[in-house]
This record gives C-alpha cells, structure tokens and sequence, in this order.
C-alpha cells in the first residue's frame, strides 16, 4: 500500500490534532494544576508522532517526540507547569503545524528550521535526556505476556466509524514493524484494502519494548479503537475468528462507516452542475407554461422537483459549523492581547450555527481584522480601566446567529468605544470630510469613515493593527460576499463590529426588477417589501427625495438614475419601489417594473473599466437572457453618503 496518496488525510487529521492542542494548551494556561489538558496534549502529539513517522515524515515524528517528551515530565510530577512552560508548548505546536504542512507540500523551501524549537524542548527536560517510561505497575504484568524469545501475539481493533480502516490498520503494522520483528499478520497485507476487512488485525510481534508501550506506540496510528496484547497460542491451537469491534453493528463492511471526507473540489463541482441544472429547470418550467400539453408539465414538474430536492441536499451537504473557523480564534486573541499587555476575557458563542462551506473560508480573514481592531483600539490596558472604573481584564465576545436567511457575526468589546471626533479630525485633515460639514455627519457615517482606504486612527503601528488596512480590507471583503458591514458604538462602554452574510455565494434567491428592457436581480435577503407609492406621498426634504410610508419616511432613490439609465417613462401618478432593510436602515429604490422572483446562480463578474460599483455578479435567467445583480451594501452606502452630502 503506498501511503503517499494519503497525504491530504493525514494533513486533515493533524490539523485536527494542532487545534485541539491549542485549545488544551489555552485550557492549562487558565488552569496550571489540572490533568486533563495534560493528558489531551500529550495523546494529540502521539497520536501526531505515529502517524508521521509511519508516513515517514522524520523531522515531523522528532519534533513530536520532544514535545511528547516533556509533556511526559509534567504528566508524573517531574515538570511543574509555569508561564514559561506553558509558552514554549505553544511555540512547539507552532513548529509542529508549520512542519506538518512543509511535509505534505514536499516544499523542501519552506520547510521550517525545527532546531532551534528542539533545542530549547530538550533543553526544558533538564538534562537533555527524554523522560523515563512510565512504571511497570501502570501496564500489564510483562511477564505473563512475552515469551523467552520476546514474542507477544497483538490484535489491533480500528474504530468502526474510520472512513479508512485498511489504512489505519497498515500505518499500525508499519509501526509494529518498526518496534521489532512482526509475523502471522492475519488477514495479509493485500487483503487490508478489501471490502471484506472487518477492521480486526493480529500479528506476532517479537520486539524487546514491555507490552504497555507497544500498545501505546500504535494507538499512535490514529483511529484505533483498542490493542489487546497477549502471549502467543501454543503451536497447532487454532486461531479465534476474526471479528468485528464489540460496539459495531452487525451489518455488512459497508454501512460501518457512517461519515467519509470528501475533498472540497467535488463538492464545488457538484455544485456547479446543479446551478447549471437549476438554470435548466426554469427555462424548462418557461417553456412547459406556453404548451398547452399536460403531460409535458407534469414530466416538468417532477424534474423540477427532483433537481430541487438535490439542489437541497448538496447545499446540506456542503454546510459546516462556523465553530471550525471560530475554533482558531481563542489563540489569536491570547497571543495578540499578550503582545499589546492587555488582559482579555474571550467569549464565543453560536459555534453550531452552519454556513456554506465556500462561505466559511471566506470570512475568516475579516473576523480576524475585527478581532485585531477590539484588541488594539477598543480595550483598553489594565491601568486605563482601573482609572475608567473598569475591571482589569477586558471582555471580547464573538457571536454567530442566525436571522431569517442571514447569519449575523458579531464582534463586540467593551472597550473605549469610537471617539467621533477624534474619527472627524483625522477626516478633516485627510480632505475626506469639508470642515463645515463634519459635525452634522450622523454617527453611522461618521464610522463609515473608518472603512475608507488607508484610514486609521492609530497613534503608532504596532504589530497588531495601525496601518490603516484593518476595516477597509473588512469591509471590501464583506460586500464581495454579498454582506454589510455595520458599527455601533458608545464612548466608554465599546463598540460592536456586525457582519451580515448570505448563507451561500452560489443559489440565492433574488427579485427580478426592470428599467425598460433591461432586468436586473436584488437578492431576496435585503428585500423587505415592494409598494407602490402614490405621487402624493413623495417630498423633498432638505434637497432629497422622501417618501412616506405607513407613517414613516424612508429616503427614495432612482435606480435608474443610480445606473444612469437615461429619460424615465411618463409617471402615472404612482411610483414602483423595493424596500431594501439592512439591520435598522430602510431606503426605497424606485424602478419602472417588477419581474417576479427566481433562484439565481450567481456568477463571477469582472466589472470592465468605468463600470459603475454597483453589481456583485451576473447570472443567467430562466429566458437564457444575461442580468447583474446589484449589490445591495454599495446601494445603501451611496445613499449614506448622499444624506450626509444633503444635511451639510
């Protein structure tokens, strides 16, 4: 079996590992005298270390190894744990992930220079020697086990959920075989990558190891779910029949494995097919409609059934929890709060709330931006709050919830807050703002202000933020995928930093609206309602157009005039507007027609020179005609910015 095409899984599960060790690692920093997060460490870089040195990544296995070295120390007493400690496991798990994703690339370049970090974890052992084994008393009694030759008869059982088990149970023979001389492999080699194997594996193994570390070295193939290690049978005794884990069900090899990884690339391609299927369907449906044949429509309508039902199924299947991108974040904010002296309680929640998978690796980068903002700017030092009344340590949530067919990402501090007028200031001086106009700028666009290119109000650069590319970036990034970007914020008492984002880039479902001949698509997540306005319910308040609705006055814009549409028809008395709602704001958009609704495939869209900002895509409608769908963030933005042109 070559263990090369491996590499992905074994990258995948170590990653894992590396996550689960920072988050112990977090957990023993916080808690110095507890075992348990010892005791999780030091099985992840086993586990690490037997995978890697079966796949024969050497400088992996080694780095491993010191590191399971010393852990072993604290484990029986002989290491205590202190900040020191607890900050150089940290960097050997730094090296650890680096190392691990050199090897898979086979990147000899960027391959880490592991010396340093292993000079400094051998060092920590004290005499530079590895930790003693842990007492005969902790295993089984040796003796009763080996042979005078050495010999000890292993059965090795993989975990009945494993996608791989032949894999599994080959990395553990390959491990064995390392530990000494192996024999009697029952089923042989070949047969491990059958359909037939049960996930059951014995050999003789005659090695010079005691037995307990025999067991421990290949749970290190990952996935086991126990190692049993018994004297050899007397010559002639017939062997037991193999069998399957004791908690596995009773059915056939193929329904043990109830999950499988699936590499992302498929999942893309499925559903780029089935955007290309949903397109098909309603031109389908379109064309059905004008035939006046029954059994066409009712062989439409159960196509158009089906590719709705797979449409579903492979949106589900490409959902994840947004706690695998939260789970990174804990050590973000440790390490950063630590360089800047501050002193920071994380919280995070909603980790359970699911998003498209193509989503989730998007929005990573920003949520680490806003993080990076409350940290340096928001939260202030220990000695700031006791001088604010404040307690010491400064509190940071993150939180993921959904409304309707959003999901809102919140990051909020409970810092300082936004100084508005140190914010106007730097506007001022920057020509972003006339001096006149800045007082009468309304608070939301105020803060608006902070996600323009190259501003920033911090005093110096550190390594954490103040080169003004934070909430810019953040915001570019948000409105590519489709979402806003909101602030709030109290002077004393913090700010809140909310994204809000579609649950996928790929079908979304959108309003059809026309300007002559022309449609174009507003996806329906910002739609609040269409209304028709009477003439009489339309003003002008301090040079803007207004209209009132139910009581309340929203401002109304021209799409065609925001597109330059040219001359629009003659009015009938009443206007067609779409309410768009962001949060708490509300604007009308005017248009001449509305087309109906229709699930849309969006598509990229690479905006030619002096096109208007204005569309985050096109797609393809069910009549074969190419629309834009317009970009409801840069709508309401304009619309802000040309309040705050009015009210100066």
């Amino acid at each position: 079996m070559e263990l090369s095409q491996y590499g992905e899984l074994f990258l995948s599960e170590s990653r894992e590992h590396v996550s689960a060790i920072n988050d112990l690692l977090l957990a023993l920093e916080a808690s110095p005298g507890s075992r348990e997060p010892v005791e999780g460490v030091f099985r992840a870089v086993h586990t690490i270390k037997g995978m890697s040195a079966t796949m024969g990544y050497r400088g992996v296995a080694d780095l491993a190894h010191a590191l399971e070295d010393l852990l072993d120390r604290v484990r029986h007493g002989r290491r205590s744990v202190d900040g020191d400690l607890v900050d150089l496991l940290f960097e050997g798990a730094d090296a650890l992930e680096r190392a691990i994703e050199a090897a898979v690339a086979e990147d000899d370049a960027a391959e880490p220079d592991l010396a340093p970090t292993l000079a400094r974890l051998r060092g920590a052992l004290g005499d530079g020697a590895p930790a003693e084994a842990a007492p005969a008393a902790a295993a089984p009694a040796a003796g009763a086990l080996a042979a005078a030759d050495g010999a000890m008869r292993v059965r090795v059982v993989v975990a009945h959920d494993s996608p791989l088990p032949g894999v599994r149970a080959f990395m553990a023979l390959r491990m064995a075989r390392a530990l000494g001389e192996v024999s009697e492999v029952s089923p042989d080699e070949g047969a491990l990558q059958g359909a037939e194997f049960r996930g059951v594996l014995e050999f003789v193994l005659r090695t010079e190891r005691p037995a307990a570390e025999v067991e421990a070295e290949l749970r290190g193939a990952g996935e086991i779910e126990r190692v049993e290690v018994a004297a050899p049978r007397a010559a002639g005794a017939p062997a037991p029949a193999a069998e399957a884990p004791a908690d596995a069900p009773a059915a056939a090899p193929a329904a043990r494995a109830r999950n499988i990884r699936v590499d992302l690339r498929r999942l893309d391609a499925l559903m780029n097919q089935i955007g290309e299927l949903v397109i098909i369907r309603d031109r389908l449906q379109k064309l059905a409609a004008v035939k006046d044949e029954p059994e066409l429509e009712e062989t439409v309508d159960q196509a158009a059934r089906l590719i709705s039902e797979l449409q579903d199924e492979i949106m589900q299947a490409r959902m994840v929890p947004v706690g695998q991108v939260f789970d990174r974040f804990p050590r973000l904010v440790r390490d950063a709060a630590r360089s800047l002296g501050k002193q920071v309680e994380f919280v995070i929640e909603g980790q359970d709330i699911e998003f498209d998978r193509s989503m989730l690796d998007e929005i990573g980068d920003p949520i680490v931006h806003l993080l990076r903002n409350s940290l340096d700017h928001g939260i202030e030092s220990p000695g700031e709050r006791r001088a604010a009344g404040k307690p010491e340590t400064g509190t940071l949530h993150l939180l993921a919830a959904r409304e309707r067919s959003q999901v809102l990402i919140r990051v909020e501090d409970d810092g300082r807050g936004i100084s508005r007028e140190r914010v106007l200031a730097k506007a001022v001086a920057a020509g972003l703002v006339p001096a006149e106009a800045a007082q009468s700028l309304p608070d939301d666009e105020v803060y608006r202000l902070l996600t323009r290119a190259g501003f920033s109000t911090a005093e110096k650069v550190t390594d954490v933020s103040g080169r003004g590319v934070g909430l810019d970036v953040v915001a570019t990034r948000v409105r590519a995928l489709g979402g806003t970007l909101e602030i709030e914020s109290a002077p004393g008492r913090g700010t809140v930093f909310t994204l809000r984002m579609p649950l996928t880039l790929a079908i979304v479902r959108a309003l059809l609206v026309r300007l002559d001949e022309e449609t174009y698509a507003l996806p329906i997540t910002h739609v609040g309602e269409t209304v028709e306005i009477p003439e009489a319910d339309v003003r002008s308040v301090k040079g803007r157009t207004v209209a009132v609705l139910r009581d309340e006055v929203i401002p109304l814009i021209s799409l065609r005039g925001m597109l330059r549409h040219g001359e629009a028809p003659p009015a009938d008395g009443r206007r067609m507007a779409v309410v768009l709602e962001s949060g708490e704001h509300r604007v009308g958009v005017e248009v001449d027609a509305l087309a109906g609704q229709q699930e849309i495939v969006v598509k990229s869209f690479d905006a030619t020179v002096g096109t208007l900002r204005l569309f985050s895509g096109a797609t393809i409608l069910s009549d074969g005609r190419p629309a834009l769908i317009l970009d409801v963030g840069s709508i309401l933005a304009r619309e802000g910015r040309a309040d705050a042109v009015a009210a100066a």
